[in-house]
């Protein structure tokens, strides 16, 4: 038993030092002098210079900013619909911030009571964003069954003045995607929990 405590104790011990190196590792966003282009695609020429972050099944993240703007863009596979949470970190309240794209795009602040919006579905404030275009319906005659369309690319653009600093503390989740024939939802960073952003990766804009 002894050893088994041990043992547990060891790898409670590794996990807080894994989940503290990707809190305090600092990412660097590359800057670009072309605003990004909000059409559901990513790694065409504004996105060339993009900071990319590679996640399993063949998802990745682009990042990049002006002057004004952060930009963010999840890509993954022609059979993914691909759905976008962003959490970013208000660096002066210490409020936890969502951003959530799928078939909607809307903003939520983490409560007491857990997440609530603060915006109605499209009253967007100070972001944009590519969300996943609806494509038709399974029932046409019943008007039942919406159909989305797959292949493309979520995209947010959100003003800096949202959020002040030059360095960000953010989280990603890229959900409705397969990964070994199974729906999957990828975290980055991979240790990272929505409600505790000391799980999260600091994120620094380049000049």
């Amino acid at each position: 038993m002894k050893i088994i405590s041990k043992l547990l104790f060891l790898g409670a011990i590794f996990s807080f030092f894994a989940i503290s190196s990707n809190a305090s590792e600092t990412i660097a966003i590359n800057s670009t002098s072309k605003a990004a282009l909000l059409d559901g695609r990513c790694g065409n020429d504004e996105w060339d210079v993009a900071t990319k972050i590679d996640l399993p099944a063949q998802v990745a993240i682009y990042l990049m900013h002006d002057e004004d703007y952060f930009y963010i863009c999840a890509k993954a596979k022609a059979e993914d619909i691909t759905v976008l949470d962003l959490y970013i970190e208000h660096a002066e309240t210490g409020r936890l911030h969502s951003f959530h794209l799928s078939a909607q795009m809307g903003e939520s602040v983490l409560t007491d009571n857990g997440w609530e919006r603060v915006s109605g579905k499209w009253d967007l404030k100070n972001y944009a964003g590519f969300w996943v275009p609806f494509s038709g319906l399974e029932e046409p005659e019943n008007r039942k069954g919406p159909i989305w369309a797959k292949g493309t690319h979520r995209q947010v653009q959100a003003s800096r003045e949202k959020f002040p600093g030059n360095t960000w503390n953010m989280m990603f989740g890229v959900s409705a995607i397969y990964q070994e024939g199974e729906r999957a939802e990828l975290l980055y960073p991979k240790n990272a929990v929505s409600t505790d952003s000391l799980t999260w990766a600091k994120f620094s804009f380049s000049e």
